[in-house]
């Protein structure tokens, strides 16, 4: 994902909580306007504090931000114009393409919509990121 669309977080959704598999997640911000995330279940090992293995198949999903509106303290709100999941066959396509959306279907928009940056900041400030 990095190679195509930049840097990434790997993360865990709701690691320690309780038992059973993780979601993983590895997310990148790209064109001013887009979140790829993948995300699949894994099992983890809490003693070593590393995943044994992946339980589920990884999907994919983007989503196109439509507009980044700010709270009176500044937090920005982000709303989506449009989304999109896909499996891995069609992202081994995507990345066979060189990123090219359309071959699976999908067209960007080329502009940036404004405040992008300051959400995307937002969002990965507060992360603990998984090496990777």
């Amino acid at each position: 994902m990095e190679v195509l669309f930049g840097e990434g977080d790997y993360f865990i959704t709701h690691y320690n909580f309780s038992p059973g598999p993780k979601t993983w997640n590895t997310e990148v911000f790209f064109g001013g306007r887009y979140e790829l995330t993948l995300q699949l279940d894994v099992e983890i090992d809490y003693r070593k504090r590393n995943v044994v293995k992946s339980v589920t198949p990884p999907t994919f999903y983007l989503r196109e931000v439509e507009r980044v509106q700010f709270s009176p303290s500044g937090q920005p709100m982000v709303f989506y114009s449009d989304d999109w999941s896909f499996d891995e066959t069609r992202w081994k396509k995507l990345v066979a393409s060189g990123g090219d959306w359309s071959q699976i279907g999908i067209s960007l928009k080329s502009n940036a919509v404004p405040g992008f940056d300051q959400y995307e900041k937002a969002m990965r400030e507060p992360r603990v990121r998984v090496p990777h």
